[in-house]
């Protein structure tokens, strides 16, 4: 069985080992061939399956998609800010936008009312996504069950084309529910190719580890289908920024994240909270220095707050040689923060009565 499930609560350990055991090559190696990114520049987009093509394709000033998806799995966080950074890279890079919010796998994996899923996309991820720059006239959005006749009989059609065996080792104990979730993803990452959407294209999909099986099988059921020609998509993969007190960032738990709707000061109260990889003796702490990979404060810093990679790296040096103190590192991430939500909270302003007004049109 493949130990990585989609649907659970993935704790994903060594990065290096589940690239070469599903087959996933590093992003270093092509990383010159994308725009300049601090994710890519950093490794936190650190590995790639296929991307080459799509990139042919960019350098080329030809079409090229990118799909990702939406599951409303609570208030939207700094966690999920990392997939809306790669959309706007790629929406910068011309690709054609296709976002899917996932009401069915919320319904069918999450015992979430379809109500509570369409209220969850508007009201936290569509307003951040505007607040953030995405440009949603310029972009497919759907829910799941709005996604149309064609797009749900794909969906099923793609079935004939999976054994059993390789759905039980791919997924493991999979009810009906998480196969109907699956086939219907499917449908998502290839419904830039779809007639309707231009035809075949190559197509990215940024993602975590976790999903990877999801393309893999994808890939599988594009080199088996023959009733329409797909380019099997490519993916990206992006490291989980970890929970502000170590160990998984969850929506369950408050906190373990920064929501972008929370305020300056519980933003602050968090950061104080947080892990770091500090010593409390300050006489210890000047003699060995901190231990920047648990400290998850310098984390919060190198996903989202500091952009100046020279101003990162001095944080690094000092704070590991024991010349900044966890306390000062705080202070900078509680600055940075104050800034950003302090601007974020007036995109959202802005946002709202976009989006309000996008639903409308659209009917959604």
């Amino acid at each position: 069985m493949d130990e990585i499930d989609p649907w659970g609560d993935v704790e994903i350990g060594d990065y290096n080992e589940k690239m070469e055991r599903f087959g996933i090559d590093p992003v270093e190696e092509i990383a010159d061939r994308f725009p300049d990114n601090k994710l890519v520049r950093r490794g936190i987009v650190f590995g790639h399956r296929g991307m080459d093509t799509v990139l042919d394709r960019y350098e080329n000033g030809e079409e090229f998609a990118m799909m990702t998806g939406i599951m409303p799995s609570g208030v939207f966080h700094l966690g999920h800010k990392s997939v809306v950074d790669q959309i706007l890279m790629y929406q910068e890079m011309g690709a054609q936008v296709t976002i899917s919010a996932a009401d069915v796998e919320a319904y069918t994996t999450r015992e979430m009312s379809l109500e509570e899923a369409r209220r969850l996309v508007i009201e936290e991820y569509l307003t951040n996504y505007v607040a953030l720059g995405i440009d949603l006239e310029q972009t497919d959005f759907y829910f799941q069950t709005d996604g149309g006749n064609d797009y749900h009989r794909r969906s099923k059609l793609f079935a004939r084309y999976l054994t059993q065996n390789e759905v039980d080792a791919t997924y493991g104990g999979a009810g009906p529910g998480k196969i109907v979730s699956a086939l219907t993803q499917y449908a998502d990452i290839l419904r830039p190719q779809f007639p309707e959407n231009g035809g075949p294209k190559p197509t990215v999909v940024p993602i975590g580890i976790d999903q990877d099986p999801h393309i893999r099988m994808t890939r599988d059921v594009v080199s088996r289908y023959r009733e329409r020609e797909f380019h099997k998509p490519a993916s990206t993969y992006h490291k989980f920024m970890r929970g502000l007190q170590g160990g998984k960032m969850s929506s369950s738990k408050e906190k373990s994240y920064i929501a972008l709707t929370d305020s300056v000061e519980d933003a602050k109260a968090k950061i104080d909270a947080a892990k770091t990889g500090g010593y409390q003796s300050l006489d210890e702490h000047r003699e060995k220095g901190a231990e920047i990979a648990e400290d998850m404060v310098f984390e919060l810093l190198a996903f989202h707050l500091i952009d100046d990679d020279d101003e990162l790296e001095r944080i690094r040096r000092e704070y590991t040689a024991g010349e900044m103190t966890s306390g000062e590192i705080k202070q900078i991430a509680k600055d940075e923060i104050e800034s950003f939500l302090r601007e974020h909270h007036q995109r959202r302003e802005e946002a709202e009565p976009v989006v309000e007004q996008y639903v409308a049109e659209h009917d959604l």
